[in-house]
């Protein structure tokens, strides 16, 4: 901000001479010399940092942190107390990472030691933007699918098995889930007793929705989980031939990992 204040100061002067005062030549010299290198300096405090679609908010924080913007640590402490003015985040204790999902996957420009609630703010009001705002748990299933495609191509697909799984009382069984723990929660040293999570989030374990997002998707992951492509499949798996494969009953999909292998 101080930095701001001198450069407003010094485009003044350099502008209004009847303001300040006459200048001898010198004086103007000199005075385009500092404006020259406080402007250097201005955008050489701006970072420009990538989120990919479906970091958690583990990784975001540890790239924030890697990039110079702001410590990991400060991030997290801060964003269980920040107070989100755009939209409303469910009360959700359970979750390991109350933002978790609502950090909007983008190209950013921050300041260097910018403050983490600043951060906070633009990525959180890029995301009330961008997302079309879906409920938390339109969201999580998002978070899922996002987690266990390896093609854009699949995810309506892959989204239409967890809506028929989720009909019938099935779990949802997501390799992603389990992943999310053992190395995203687990490998990280700011969260306290790390294993109390395996049975909220390991949707092997857990009958329906994990507790909360296991990553931030995109935009196309979000619309996947509002429209899934209509089947009646409920087994997908992805093949040694590098594509998924669909079935109906457990039976149908054994057969088909014997044909094509686990990818």
């Amino acid at each position: 901000m101080k930095r701001r204040l001198l450069i407003g100061v010094l485009i003044a002067a350099l502008l209004c001479p009847a303001a300040c005062g006459q200048r001898s030549e010198e004086t103007t010299t000199v005075t385009t010399e500092v404006y020259s290198e406080a402007i250097s300096t201005e955008f050489s405090d701006i970072v420009t940092v990538t989120i990919p679609e479906g970091f958690t908010f583990y990784q975001i924080a540890r790239r924030l942190e890697a990039s110079g913007v702001c410590d990991a640590e400060d991030l997290t402490s801060a964003a269980e107390i920040y107070e989100i003015q755009s939209f409303e985040v469910p009360d959700n204790p359970q979750a390991c990472y109350r933002l978790e999902g609502l950090l909007f996957p983008d190209t950013y420009e921050f300041y260097l030691g910018e403050t983490p609630e600043s951060v906070l703010r633009r990525m959180l009001d890029n995301y009330a933007e961008k997302s079309g705002l879906p409920d938390y748990d339109l969201l999580i299933l998002a978070s899922i699918i996002e987690r266990e495609t390896r093609s854009d191509a699949h995810m309506a697909m892959v989204s239409s098995v967890f809506h028929n799984r989720l009909a019938r009382g099935m779990r949802l069984q997501a390799d992603a889930t389990i992943a999310y723990v053992e190395e995203h929660i687990k490998q990280d040293p700011l969260v306290q007793n790390p294993a109390q999570y395996a049975e909220r989030y390991n949707t092997y374990k857990c009958p329906a929705l994990p507790m909360g997002p296991i990553c931030c998707p995109g935009l196309r992951a979000i619309e996947a989980a509002k429209n899934p492509s209509t089947s009646d499949y409920l087994f997908y798996f992805f093949g040694q031939d590098e594509t998924n494969h669909y079935t109906k009953n457990y039976d149908e999909h054994l057969a088909a990992i014997k044909l094509y292998g686990l990818g």
